[in-house]
């Protein structure tokens, strides 16, 4: 049986799961906060796990499917994609925890990324980098295998539109015929924390944009509470105007996302369900307001 690892790096925290076989051998999460001030903590829960056989690595934007052994500086740069060390910092220790992997010779690849995929047609890349982290590429493919059990049908039969809610950023992604056709990776909608796409001339007058940029100006600047959950903003939105313009802005970015990507399909009639996926999707004013804006698009 087959020992493996998956990291998921998120926003606010990283989360490790370990499988041998059907059985879960590890389930650890640490906050993101952590790991930036001791990165050696993610390979001391990697360690834990004795004999792995293969690890999905934390992998950022994502690269052609590799291994971690075979990494160089510019593999990291890409799979980073800052600049400026403080910028490269911000970014959760990733590259610094990819390192310490490649040096503790730990077996593990690096997935690609949405814009990586031969199955997305070459015209819709144009112009675009984030079309989807990897970590949302695997949020896809558990969609795909929630479809092949709920509807008892083999992998190409499966077709969907998955709405991923993390704690800073929001991905759209459509799913046809069991392959990833197109994305909107979450640089592109409105987050709870993340801008989302910035107006041209809004990004003029910003002049010298920063990563920084990208991680606010979503849900939590416009409520006005940055220092609060998803949950807890949610829970006051009866009582607070300013929440509610903020959760309207977001919940029409998600629609126009949704129904822009609807196009994408071959037939829209294709559509068997929207899945909702991530942090915010047990939460249930968003759940229930994105059910009822979607519902002339495909069950959710």
């Amino acid at each position: 049986m087959l020992r493996v690892l998956g990291i998921d790096p998120g926003s606010l925290s990283w989360d490790f799961f370990g499988l041998e076989d059907r059985k879960i051998i590890l389930d650890a999460s640490i906050t993101t906060k952590e790991l930036v001030q001791e990165p050696q903590k993610a390979i001391n829960i990697i360690k834990s796990v004795e004999n792995i056989d293969l690890m999905v690595a934390p992998s950022g934007f994502g690269l052609p499917l590799k291994s971690v052994k075979d990494l160089t500086e510019k593999d990291i740069f890409f799979t980073l994609l800052k600049f400026e060390q403080k910028e490269k910092d911000k970014l959760i220790g990733l590259g610094e925890i990819l390192r310490l992997i490649k040096m503790d010779n730990i077996p593990g690849v690096i997935v690609p990324g949405v814009k990586h995929l031969p199955t997305i047609p070459r015209y819709r890349k144009i112009n675009k980098i984030d079309m989807g982290t990897a970590d949302k590429l695997c949020t896809a493919v558990t969609g795909i295998r929630d479809q092949m059990e709920k509807f008892k049908i083999s992998p190409e039969k499966t077709n969907f539109i998955m709405v991923e809610i993390g704690y800073g950023f929001t991905a759209v992604l459509a799913i046809e015929n069991g392959q990833l056709i197109d994305g909107i990776g979450g640089s592109n909608i409105m987050g709870f924390r993340a801008c989302g796409s910035l107006d041209g001339e809004l990004a003029y007058l910003i002049k010298h944009i920063k990563k920084n940029n990208i991680y606010k100006g979503g849900v939590a600047s416009i409520a006005g509470y940055s220092d609060l959950s998803l949950k807890e903003i949610t829970l006051l939105a009866e009582k607070d105007e300013q929440i509610r313009t903020a959760l309207k802005a977001y919940l029409s970015s998600v629609k126009k996302a949704v129904f822009g990507i609807s196009s994408s399909f071959s037939n829209k009639d294709k559509i068997q369900e929207i899945l909702l996926a991530g942090r915010g999707a047990d939460l249930t004013y968003l759940r229930d307001r994105i059910i009822k804006g979607l519902k002339d698009v495909a069950p959710t």
